[in-house]
């Protein structure tokens, strides 16, 4: 783990020097499930963003001994959301167990990280999860991003009948020999330790009911710490599995700060999110943040009126998650053609952790699916830096399809100041589709569902958004749900 203190010393030397320590190879790993399509999409942000057109695209196939099978390079150059389901490309389909992404380009890509969604597609579900594994660039790279172990954490537990819950464990260039470490909850004694011994380039799924026999309720405290392992960053993907039919929905893991002592030089964080009528919407905290007493609590809004929930207190660490059914929130308000909410944090003693994050959670209100959206979102804070005159411009995946139901928020995470014009534009496979003008209001989202979703010349597929603003806290937040089975994935925005 990297301090986020020193991520904030970074992100002002780039804003001073754009060639500074200059990044010329972004990269991913995308596991291969049997049940589902592998997939990776994305809007060329190289492009719209930085006007970069010479960008390379590999696509290695690694097998289950960590060996290349073959690989495949694209150009990319067109103002167009590109989308690879990855077992297209290669013949030994059977025999891949994972593959590398890497973007490659001899101008600054600023970002070893790329923007691009991981789809796994099965027949009732469609998880999607922001990239989150990849091999490091070099030595002096591994330096920095592997500063700290921690424990990986905010996953939510669910073990009964019909679900399990499961991480997806990957080693990166060389072979994993060393121990997991699992604690359920803060006692030692349900702590255990899983073998890792796997050859480099692999993953494997780890299912908690192996482990752990006893049914498990929601808002369980989860930890795990990996293995070092040298020249790679590495966080899990992990949430819930239905047992029978094997669809899942899953986001990645998130660091457990509570051995870390770092804080912001003030005792308020907060965030406002898009709320989606007719879904469900519910905030769960877990006690991972660097040691603290917060007090927490949910604003609810209606033009200039304000209705605030009552206060939760969570203390890190501890064993004891708190959450916010938002949906009950405003129907206790009264409040009708509500849009959005605001996630509130307020250190009881002395300053606020840098890193209060939490898990959103979206889906279909009436279902008996547990595979619910949970997105990994922080709380912002204003010592977060932020360079003068800075513009706002978020884009970010929604999935179009027939037999999904889908939903995009866009709103800004601060509802203070004043409201603005946006453009939203829609693009696909064969690029711009859809241009619109909106004026964002305080308190409010810019809410879009299958009504308008519907009406866009696209196919069943990926489609990607662009927003931009004057003001620089444009966030966004999209989810879709199966109509039948009501299995829910989602993300945030870039």
């Amino acid at each position: 783990m990297k301090s986020f203190l020193d991520v904030e010393v970074n992100r002002v030397n780039y804003h001073k020097s754009a060639n500074k320590n200059s990044v010329h190879r972004s990269s991913l790993i995308v596991p291969k499930f049997k049940q589902a399509i592998s997939n990776i999409s994305f809007i060329n942000h190289f492009l719209l963003k930085r006007n970069n057109t010479n960008v390379m695209l590999k696509i290695t196939a690694i097998n289950n001994e960590g060996i290349a099978e073959d690989s495949s390079s694209f150009e990319i150059n067109q103002p167009i959301v590109y989308s690879f389901n990855l077992e297209d490309y290669f013949n030994k389909v059977l025999k891949i167990k994972e593959y590398l992404i890497e973007f490659y380009s001899d101008k600054n890509l600023f970002i070893p990280f790329p923007a691009v969604m991981i789809n796994h597609i099965g027949n009732d579900f469609v998880n999607c999860v922001h990239s989150y594994n990849r091999v490091l660039n070099d030595v002096f790279e591994n330096d920095k991003v592997n500063q700290h172990q921690v424990y990986e954490s905010s996953i939510d537990v669910s073990i009964d009948k019909n679900y399990d819950t499961f991480f997806n464990f990957a080693t990166g260039p060389f072979k994993a020999k060393k121990n997991l470490k699992v604690i359920l909850g803060e006692k030692s004694k349900n702590s255990k330790k899983i073998p890792t011994k796997m050859p480099r380039l692999t993953n494997k799924n780890i299912f908690l009911s192996d482990f752990y026999k006893k049914n498990l309720k929601s808002n369980s405290l989860l930890k795990i710490l990996q293995p070092e392992q040298i020249l790679f960053y590495g966080r899990l993907l992990a949430g819930k599995i239905n047992r029978k039919t094997k669809a899942f929905s899953a986001n990645h893991s998130y660091y457990d700060s509570s051995s870390n002592k770092e804080y912001f030089n003030n005792s308020i964080s907060m965030r406002a999110y898009p709320f989606f009528n007719n879904s469900l919407n519910k905030i769960t905290m877990y006690p991972i943040m660097s040691p603290s007493l917060l007090e927490v609590y949910i604003e609810i809004y209606k033009s200039n009126a304000i209705y605030k929930s009552k206060i939760k207190k969570l203390k890190s660490p501890s064993n004891n998650a708190i959450s916010f059914d938002i949906n009950e929130l405003i129907n206790e308000s009264g409040f009708d053609d509500v849009s959005m909410f605001k996630v509130i944090a307020k250190s009881v003693k002395g300053k606020i952790p840098t890193r209060v994050n939490h898990q959103l959670i979206y889906g279909a209100q009436e279902t008996t699916s547990k595979l619910q959206s949970s997105i990994n979102v922080s709380l912002g804070n204003e010592s977060i830096y932020l360079p003068p005159h800075k513009k706002g411009m978020i884009w970010g995946q929604v999935l179009k399809h027939r037999h999904y139901k889908s939903r995009l928020g866009i709103c800004f995470n601060n509802n203070n100041g004043g409201s603005d014009k946006v453009s939203i534009d829609f693009y696909s496979k064969v690029g711009l589709i859809k241009s619109i003008k909106r004026n964002l209001t305080l308190n409010n989202s810019i809410i879009f569902d299958n009504n308008f979703f519907n009406k866009l010349k696209a196919s069943n597929e990926f489609i990607w958004y662009v927003v931009k603003s004057n003001r620089a806290d444009l966030q966004a937040e999209s989810f879709h749900y199966h109509s039948q089975s009501g299995n829910a994935s989602g993300e945030h925005n870039f």
